[in-house]
């Protein structure tokens, strides 16, 4: 069995870009998905429970930037929802109102006037303000309490990755 010490950033770019593009990406993405695992299960521990079903869709994600260098990777920690629309799902947007909060958004603009819209049994409800939602801001909270762990995590699955790509490759 073969072992690298990597001590520094130069050093894993300099083996990385030895490497052809899709196994530098295939080796980043298990450290990236690895890493932010103590993230996700925080942030999922934070998340306001009313259904429950935003702690469900809070997952890790891929996603791509096409202006972004081939060799670099893009993970996300974000919520994901269905695509269609079925009964009992939530609006796409939930999350991020409930992490960001909401201002009073239907306060009339000119005095006198009065809000009109239906409640939750059908009824028409005339009123002159609503209340926003506060902020709560779940993701921030897990990303300051797990930042250094993701970081040395990373670290350390990279070299992982590295060591089993050579062992399997160079024997």
């Amino acid at each position: 069995m073969l072992k690298i010490k990597v001590d520094g950033y130069r050093e894993a770019k300099a083996i990385l870009d030895q490497l052809p593009n899709n196994m530098q990406k295939r080796m980043l993405l298990v450290a990236l998905r690895s890493s932010l695992r103590p993230m996700l299960s925080s942030a999922r521990n934070k998340v306001p429970i009313r259904s429950g079903r935003l702690k469900k869709q809070l997952r890790i994600v891929r996603f791509k930037d096409r202006r972004a260098p081939k060799s670099e990777v893009d993970v996300a920690l974000k919520h994901v929802f269905e695509k269609y629309s079925k009964k009992g799902t939530i609006n796409e947007y939930y999350g991020k109102f409930i992490h960001e909060g909401t201002k009073d958004p239907r306060t009339p603009r000119k005095e006198g006037r009065i809000l009109a819209f239906k409640g939750d049994d059908g009824q028409m409800v005339f009123t002159r303000a609503v209340k926003g939602l506060k902020a709560k801001p779940y993701l921030e909270e897990a990303y300051r309490e797990n930042s250094e762990r993701v970081i040395k995590d990373f670290g350390d699955e990279l070299a992982t990755a590295i060591e089993k790509f050579v062992n399997k490759n160079f024997k």
